[in-house]
């Protein structure tokens, strides 16, 4: 039998070869093959063995492949056969799931994964508004896009869409959220790095006051006179009043049930789920009521306590939206821009400069963790006693703010 030489094909010799009745091959050398079709289609063919047994390598289409690419990728897949022993059909499969994939792991998903995650530590107000923020704001421009295949610029395109209507503060926030799912997907190794620098010039950084407040004790007593004159509903004008004695997280206040109050014992347990800082908890945390909080609470009681909430949203078994007593804070407060927050900020000044309670105190009041890691695992103190004195005399402060009297420090027993 005559010897193969290598290469024994040409362009020519291919195009000539027409098609039988019956397939039929060409050779080409070292196991390269053209296979010859009753339709006229041509296919590239290797011919090896791996293991003592005999593999079949389909290449490619001829004219899409070429002689010459055929030649190439014939050489590659026997190096592979024979010198690293890999089989080609099994690595080609391999390499086609990978894609299969990263092609399936869209940022949409990773987020969705990160979300269900982080849901466990956010509380659930936060976690609402990174989705809602994610559906409205992202997914539509970066969503469908493989995780491994968005760079810094993709992400950009996202956020100057929010920096062009003006939302700075909200476009900082998004991006960092979106940096925390690259860097979720990095410890899960589905990509080699976050493509999101520490700093993007190109995105004008927000500057402002984070939570507005009220400037003043004056500025406090003219909200709380302004209050009576309040056009809104009952159930809102007592989350603004509540909001000014309680100085808890608005958003805690605003979705808080009535199962979690004992208006005897004068107390407020937060469910540690609900708590933003419930990762730095172990247990709940515990709001003192003053009195003027439990008459405000029983008297709300009369109207919302058939139902879950304190502030149930009208026609729908939802507490009131955050935008609900935002508008609330703007039209009694028209001096100047406060928000719900603030009240925490206003608090606290007015705690501190007082000099009549101490700093664990208040940051226990206001369910701050330490920022001692070490000290906070060792301190377990609750100041339930202090905290107690501490809510009647900020409501007590807050009356006569609003009655414009002369403002007196309390003395401690």
């Amino acid at each position: 039998m005559k010897k193969l030489t290598s290469n024994s094909l040409n362009d020519l010799a291919i195009k000539a070869a027409k098609p039988k009745a019956q397939p039929y091959t060409l050779r080409d050398g070292d196991g390269l093959f053209l296979l010859v079709h009753p339709n006229g289609s041509k296919y590239f063919q290797l011919r090896t063995t791996l293991h003592n047994k005999r593999k079949l390598i389909q290449l490619g289409t001829y004219p899409e492949l070429s002689l010459s690419e055929a030649r190439e990728q014939s050489r590659e897949k026997r190096k592979q056969v024979k010198i690293e022993h890999v089989d080609p059909i099994v690595e080609a499969k391999l390499i086609k799931q990978q894609k299969a994939k990263e092609a399936d792991n869209t940022f949409e998903k990773i987020a969705e994964d990160w979300l269900a995650i982080k849901q466990r530590t956010l509380a659930p107000s936060t976690y609402l508004k990174i989705k809602q923020t994610f559906n409205a704001n992202v997914y539509g421009v970066i969503g469908k896009y493989p995780i491994k295949d968005i760079d810094n610029q993709l992400v950009r395109k996202c956020l100057m869409i929010m920096q062009k209507r003006g939302a700075l503060e909200f476009m900082e926030k998004t991006r960092g959220w979106i940096k925390g799912v690259f860097d979720f997907a990095l410890s899960d190794r589905l990509i080699s790095e976050n493509p999101i620098p520490a700093k993007d010039e190109r995105l004008i950084k927000h500057v402002g006051e984070k939570f507005p407040r009220l400037k003043s004790m004056q500025d406090a007593g003219k909200l709380l006179l302004n209050l009576a004159d309040y056009g809104g509903s009952f159930e809102v004008a007592t989350c603004v009043y509540l909001q000014m004695h309680f100085a808890q997280r608005p958003s805690e206040l605003r979705c808080a049930r009535w199962a979690e109050f004992d208006l005897e014992k004068a107390i407020w347990t937060l469910p540690l789920e609900q708590s933003k800082s419930r990762k730095y908890m172990t247990k709940p945390h515990t709001v003192m009521l003053s009195k003027q909080a439990v008459e405000a609470l029983k008297e709300l009681q009369a109207y919302t306590g058939h139902s879950e909430y304190l502030f149930s949203a009208r026609l729908v078994r939802k507490p009131i939206s955050e935008a609900t007593v935002r508008k609330a804070f703007r039209l009694i407060f028209t001096d100047y821009h406060i928000v719900p927050h603030g009240c925490r900020h206003f608090f606290s000044t007015q705690a501190n400069e007082s000099g009549l309670f101490r700093r664990d105190v208040i940051e226990a009041f206001l369910a701050h963790s330490d920022k001692d890691k070490i000290r906070e695992v060792y301190n377990e103190a609750t100041y339930d006693n202090e905290r107690r004195q501490l809510a009647q005399w900020w409501s007590d402060q807050l009356d006569v703010m609003r009655d414009g009297a002369k403002i007196l420090p309390l003395k401690l027993a």
